[in-house]
């Protein structure tokens, strides 16, 4: 099955950053933040989920480019949110 290991990269990521950001936190906006994070980065496809795949997108400019792709999306929804509240 083909996946695309930047998914993972960036799910981790959102993580770490929504724990410092007070800010709407449902699915939702999950998935906004998700989906608009994806759409910055190149996408790498992988045949298997391990810890090889992972490696290869250690470095740290790779690292930083997710990272601010995330961040970015991060402070785009929390100021434009898709529902009320």
């Amino acid at each position: 099955m083909l996946h695309n290991i930047v998914e993972d990269l960036v799910e981790d990521w959102l993580e770490r950053i929504l724990a410092e950001y007070t800010c709407c936190k449902c699915a939702k906006c999950r998935m906004d933040m998700m989906a608009m994070s994806l759409n910055k980065l190149k996408p790498h496809y992988v045949v298997a989920r391990d810890a090889y795949s992972r490696v290869r997108y250690l470095d740290t400019s790779t690292q930083n480019d997710i990272m601010m792709a995330v961040v970015t999306s991060v402070e785009f929804i929390k100021d434009h949110p898709r529902h009320e509240g």
